[in-house]
């Protein structure tokens, strides 16, 4: 029996609000791939050996928050390190597993039968007849904080290497799908020295990291060359959605450990880490103006301090987490430098004092910096203004086997940005939302903000996600609303530009859409679109940002209602208040918009001309065809200014023109 599977994305179909329609609101499974330059050469390299490690070999992926594996470790770049996708990590980073190559594109090879996706493969290590007690330990968590959980015969394996024999199945972990509980239970399965089942359960396996020792004393393991390897076994998600088939069967992967002199019970870790670094300073937004800060009492109280939770300073949360050994004397430290909006970066430093943390246990953690001293630190007529916010923790008992591989997790930093833009999201899309289906091509989105100072505004950022065959790239409708009585007040719409195209350049990046005619705002308002079409746009969705009561939808033009999503992410659109058109930062940058190209004949029968400015006349150009699903039909390089279309059945298209990556064109015909 075939398994059919719309995973990764949640499906609920809106009877309230069009009961004669099949309207429905979707979230498609994604993940985001930044390339980041590998390290250099590491120091436990072995002398003369440049791909062989020496003992021990650890890696909790905090080194690097976003990218690819360190490659002084591992030699495969698909899986993707983070610091988003894992619940309550033991440290900060994780390594996920899901069927999205190193690009960011779903394995081809992935199916509707169980084949290997990623695959995470250490470096050579030097191993000898002479070791005793070699142990490798790591822990692991299905699906995290992504849609989607791995079920059978979906897996993630553990492989050993024996130098001159080969690859040999170590351990494997399935959700036990066949059982009542299944939400509640993993099987592993154990195949060294004597082989075994285990279960390994908890209220929501989906929350907790399981952790797996393995013994390695077998002879044929303990030699120079050894190896040891991760891979996910995944079906792929299917959907008749055009732009739903999208990531799934999610695997979290946190503390490897090789070592020499360990025990079956060597379980625990003598050291203390962040497990989650502060993510921003403000109750609400991600970013804002930073003069709608300085300039607003009220903000500052209700942004900053969050007065009405009994607050007194600027809250920097984090959380730790004591993987075993003594707290005694731990103790935290903070760096608040502006990095933009003051003459020269110089950090306040203030301490946090001692703490105590139970072993084998996590704790989230406040420190309030004190107000004036952030309000007062840039220069105070600063347009953009970023502080760069590092926490440090010292003073406790480490491994001295891992004193300079646990350096890394010892301190947390981010960004906290106040541009030209409101902004809920945090940059990144977990996931990809919109609204498809029958009787929804007049459907209306909406996102809620709150501007604390009147001011003007002069365009919206918009994130859209890259599909299957470009199959979002339909038009759609630029809007801004006022508000009537908490909801988008359609009889006084403040703003309306249809015939507008989504773009995707690369991976975050935001379309800027400059009004045609600012817009003066104060208090509340809504940014949105409306479709002009029934298919899903696919516009990024935020889960670790998770603001309550700002997502809006009609499906059917008319009646508004909060979103089945809200509150359980961001929609990742952005108000602009820019002075200038030629903005950018370093999550939001302004795009030209692809100009809308005249086609004639138009119904064509056998050939459709293209009217093209002078500027792409002469420069190298690619075409694309979409049917009315979203479905590319062809793509091949614009030869001239006249298109074959006579192979195309009767129906309506959509042209995309590109100039390498660059979306530059765009028109609409009817095949007859």
């Amino acid at each position: 029996m075939r398994k059919l599977r719309h995973t990764g994305t949640l499906l609920l179909a809106l009877a309230a609000v069009a009961p004669a329609a099949s309207a429905q609101e979707a979230l498609q499974q994604l993940f985001p791939r930044p390339r980041i330059a590998a390290p250099a050469a590491a120091r436990q390299l072995a002398p003369g050996s440049p791909d062989t490690l020496n003992l021990p070999f650890f890696d909790d992926f905090s080194q690097q928050p976003y990218g690819a594996p360190d490659r002084r470790r591992w030699t495969d770049n698909a899986t993707f390190i983070n610091d988003a996708y894992g619940v309550n990590p033991p440290t900060k980073g994780v390594a996920t597993f899901d069927i999205l190559d190193a690009g960011g594109h779903v394995y081809r090879h992935v199916g509707s039968s169980s084949a290997g996706a990623d695959t995470l493969t250490s470096r050579p290590v030097r191993l000898s007849p002479a070791h005793a007690g070699v142990y490798l330990s790591f822990a692991y968590q299905p699906k995290g904080m992504s849609d989607d959980m791995p079920e059978q015969p979906d897996s993630l394996t553990l492989q050993l290497y024996a130098p001159g024999v080969g690859w040999i199945a170590a351990w494997h972990a399935s959700p036990d799908t066949f059982r009542v509980d299944s939400v509640k239970v993993l099987k592993e399965k154990y195949f060294l020295q004597t082989p075994h089942d285990k279960i390994a359960a908890a209220a929501d396996i989906t929350t907790q990291f399981f952790k797996v020792m393995i013994g390695i004393g077998d002879a044929q393991f303990l030699q120079p060359g050894f190896r040891f390897r991760f891979i996910s076994y995944a079906t792929r998600s299917h959907s008749d959605v055009p732009g739903r088939l999208g990531n799934c069967d999610i695997w979290n992967l946190d503390l490897v450990y090789l070592d020499k002199d360990r025990s079956a019970s060597d379980t625990m870790l003598t050291d203390v880490a962040i497990a989650r670094p502060p993510q921003k300073l403000l109750k609400e937004y991600h970013a804002m103006p930073w003069q709608h800060l300085k300039g607003s009492p009220t903000a500052q109280q209700e942004q900053l301090v969050s007065a009405a939770e009994g607050r007194t300073g600027v809250a920097i949360a984090y959380a730790l987490g004591n993987l075993g050994g003594s707290t005694t004397g731990l103790r935290t430290d903070f760096e608040v430098t502006c990095a933009k909006g003051a003459p020269a970066a110089q950090a306040k430093k203030y301490s946090g004092g001692a703490i105590n943390i139970q072993a084998d246990t996590a704790r989230a953690y406040e420190f309030n910096l004190p107000l004036n001293d952030f309000l007062n630190t840039p220069q105070p007529n600063a347009d953009s203004v970023a502080f760069d916010i590092k926490t440090i923790i010292f003073d406790y008992t480490v491994n001295p086997r891992l004193l300079n591989e646990l350096r890394t997790n010892d301190t947390g930093m981010f960004r906290q940005v106040f541009y030209d833009y409101y902004a809920y999201d945090d940059g990144t899309a977990e996931n990809g939302f919109g609204v498809f289906g029958a009787n929804v091509s007049s459907a209306k989105v909406a996102v809620k903000y709150f501007s604390y100072l009147r001011d003007t505004l002069s365009g919206v950022y918009i994130h859209f996600n890259s599909t299957q065959d470009s199959g979002n790239m339909h038009q759609l409708k630029l809007a801004v609303w006022s508000d009537m009585g908490g909801l988008p007040n359609d009889e006084s719409m403040l703003y309306l530009e249809p015939n507008l195209m989504p773009r995707y350049d690369s991976l975050n990046a935001f379309t800027y859409y400059k009004l045609a005619s600012p817009v003066v705002v104060e208090g509340t308002f809504y940014v949105g679109w409306v479709q002009q079409a029934s298919a899903m746009l696919n516009v990024g969705f935020d889960r670790n940002s998770r603001p309550a009561g700002k997502m809006f939808v009609s499906t059917n033009g008319y009646t508004w209602q909060h979103s089945v999503y809200d509150g359980q992410g961001a929609l990742m659109v952005r108000p602009s208040f820019a002075r200038r058109t030629d903005y950018a930062s370093a999550v939001a940058r302004t795009a030209e918009a692809p100009l809308s190209l005249g086609a004639y004949p138009n119904p064509a029968r056998n050939e459709l001309r293209l009217r093209l400015p002078d500027e792409l006349r002469s420069a190298p150009l690619t075409i694309e065809i979409f049917n009315i699903l979203g479905q590319r039909v062809r793509h091949e390089a614009l030869a001239s200014e006249t298109v074959n279309v006579a192979p195309l059945p009767q129906g309506a298209y959509i042209i995309r023109l590109c100039r390498g990556t660059k979306n530059v064109g765009y028109a609409k015909f009817v095949k007859n």
